[in-house]
């Protein structure tokens, strides 16, 4: 999907002039709204000079523009008009029409819109629209930011699109330098589509990224392996219920489900039962919301029964959205991504699916970390065995609270988010005091090489750094795990690279017995845990360049760092991130060349790990 907005963007980059009137203000066509919030529930309102605001258009924060002028606006693809019938503000809205299965329009700014500490949303009808694309490109095309938000083939009304950034194609992009917005509506099967858009603007978000995790259904795993979990680190989550299906086998009764309310967790409403919404009419679908709100008030939930989770199978359409506003304070239901904080639709929240480490939900938490915003992830039940397609395996699991945790993400509740974020459910960082004297001690050195692939014998290990200097001269790759023999603690990969030559590369390790497992033909390995001792920390702002696969470290950092690189290699560049606490973090994987920036939430003692295929430099500052 990603692919195609790439491919969209490159149309979209380069075809705008700098329009006419040159409109030159955040505030765009309009002024400043008033401050006050606003009353989402309510189809019709008015602004503070009494003009009509029908929802989802909102009459909170600044106006970047009602689409009241659309000379101010290009069309990219396909056409624009206005229709007055359609406006949810102001005297016109804008219809988006194409043919071939794109629309797209775009606005440039002579003086550069400032989204830094603001979230950006609008008011959209979609009518046979699969996907919707907006684009800030912050200032240039090379530095840019995607809203992508699919669209479920059930709804085709209206609602409010909160702009979170869920893609960031290229370098870093500055976004208090936005100069161009591109609005597209995209169907990859390239049937006739049609889209209104209204009432775009922003308003201020969070000083703090934000997450929830939502455990549908309350499984039996999510008591009694994901709610210890979460204790450790003092967050309190959420679990989405069918009110039929509490206690049944394998899902939670209502003592434990009142256990967890008690810790201050939502025990949210999401009816459906065992079938399908969409199937039933209006009035009978409206009573099933409300009996299932009701259940939950009568079982004392009171707090979580005002937030609606789309059941499981999430087909919605506007009549049921409309229902969910007149009975629920929030709905979590469609999107893919993350949005502001607070979002300014609430009854439209996107979530996405929790297991996708590595295919979206990592870089959906480092930019809610980077820009504020909030991503909701529905956790699935957590197997210890190998997960099956619906399933969470407990190791992702682990590796998901550590990411949000190193990230500084706040993990909140719905409520959380309708009663105020600032009372201390946040877990955002705190600057880390410097440690004083011997952070690890020094351990047994050894020395391996070998012919072929296979096993080490056993190596005792401390707690502390594991380095490794290596030399490769076989064909293909060279891998090397570190397998603990007592299973408690995870594999870690010490090596990974495809070059030939010589490198060294680092892993923080518990105290226990382990071995190595070598994937590789050719090779020796040089280890050794040596003492680490706070006098042997470098402070920021640190410089480091090199070639090939290399080490920096040990450094303090008190808090975030922002990472600055460069690479003129081919293959792949990663630098990856350690702390002495035992956790890492991927903070650069790509192919070729690269000159950009990254954020990265450390906070103690961290080396960075390089592996490339060139030249390569970092840069390391307090963010």
């Amino acid at each position: 999907m990603l692919a195609t907005v790439g491919a969209a963007s490159a149309v979209i980059a380069g075809c705008l002039e700098e329009d006419d009137e040159g409109s030159n203000s955040s505030t765009g066509n309009g002024d400043a709204d008033s401050d006050g919030g606003s009353n989402e529930n309510e189809d019709e309102e008015s602004d503070e000079n009494g003009d009509r605001v029908l929802w989802p258009a909102i009459d909170s924060g600044e106006v970047i523009s009602d689409f009241d002028d659309l000379d101010s606006w290009e069309t990219i693809d396909g056409s624009i008009e206005g229709s007055s019938e359609e406006a949810r503000t102001g005297s016109q809205a804008a219809v988006l029409e194409g043919e071939d299965g794109r629309a797209a329009i775009g606005r440039r700014f002579s003086e550069p819109l400032d989204l830094d500490g603001w979230q950006a949303s609008m008011a959209v009808k979609a009518e046979a629209v699969p996907r919707i694309v907006i684009e800030f490109i912050a200032p240039n095309n090379n530095k840019r930011l995607h809203t992508v938000w699919p669209v479920l083939d059930t709804y085709d009304g209206w609602f409010r699109l909160d702009c979170g950034y869920n893609n960031k194609p290229r370098d870093e992009p500055d976004i208090s330098e936005v100069t161009q917005i591109n609005i597209l509506a995209d169907d990859p099967d390239d049937e006739p589509i049609r889209m209104v858009v209204d009432d775009l603007r922003r308003t201020e978000t969070a000083d703090n990224g934000k997450a929830i995790l939502a455990f549908y259904e309350g499984y039996d795993s999510h008591y009694e392996i994901a709610a210890p979990m979460l204790e450790e680190r003092g967050w309190a989550s959420t679990v989405p219920v069918v009110p039929e299906h509490v206690g049944t086998t394998g899902r939670m009764d209502m003592g434990e489900l009142r256990e967890l309310s008690d810790r201050g967790w939502d025990v949210c409403s999401s009816p459906g039962g065992d079938g399908d919404l969409l199937e039933i009419d209006e009035g009978k679908r409206r009573q099933v919301i409300d009996v299932a709100r009701k259940s939950l008030v009568d079982q004392g939930f009171e707090d979580g029964a005002r937030h609606f989770f789309a059941p499981e199978w999430r087909r919605m359409d506007q009549e049921t959205v409309e229902i969910v506003r007149d009975i629920h304070e929030t709905g979590f239901m469609f999107g893919g991504g993350p949005v502001g904080v607070p979002p300014t639709g609430l009854h439209t929240i996107p979530v996405v699916w929790g297991p996708a480490l590595h295919s979206g939900v990592r870089r959906h938490i480092n930019l809610a970390d980077q820009y504020s915003q909030l991503t909701v992830l529905r956790i699935p039940p957590i197997v210890e065995a190998d997960p099956e397609d619906s399933e969470m395996s407990l190791n992702d699991f682990e590796h998901l609270l550590d990411h949000i945790e190193h990230r500084g993400l706040d993990v909140i509740t719905p409520s959380d988010l309708v009663d105020g974020l600032g009372d201390g459910s946040a877990t955002g960082n705190e600057p880390a005091e410097r440690p004083d004297g011997t952070i690890f001690e020094e351990g047994e050195s050894y020395t391996l090489e070998g012919s072929q692939s296979g096993e080490s014998d056993e190596l005792e290990l401390l707690e502390g750094v594991l380095v490794a200097e290596f030399s490769h001269d076989g064909d293909g790759e060279f891998v090397v795990e570190v397998e603990p023999l007592d299973g408690d603690v995870n594999h870690n990969v010490l090596v990974d690279t495809s070059a030939n030559g010589s490198g060294e590369s680092i892993v923080i390790v518990d105290e226990g017995t382990y071995r190595l497992s070598i994937d590789a033909d050719d090779w020796s390995i040089d280890l050794s845990q040596p003492e680490v001792h706070s006098d042997d920390l470098e402070d920021l702002p640190v410089e480091a360049s090199g070639n090939g696969t290399s080490v920096v470290g040990p450094l303090w950092t008190e808090s975030d760092v922002r990472l600055t690189a460069t690479h003129d290699g081919d293959e792949e560049f990663r630098v990856d991130g350690h702390g002495a606490d035992g956790h890492r973090e991927s903070l650069i994987v790509t192919d070729g060349a690269f000159n950009s920036s990254r954020s990265y939430s450390a906070g103690d003692v961290v080396w960075l790990t390089v592996e490339a295929d060139g030249n390569w430099s970092l840069g390391l500052e307090s963010a």
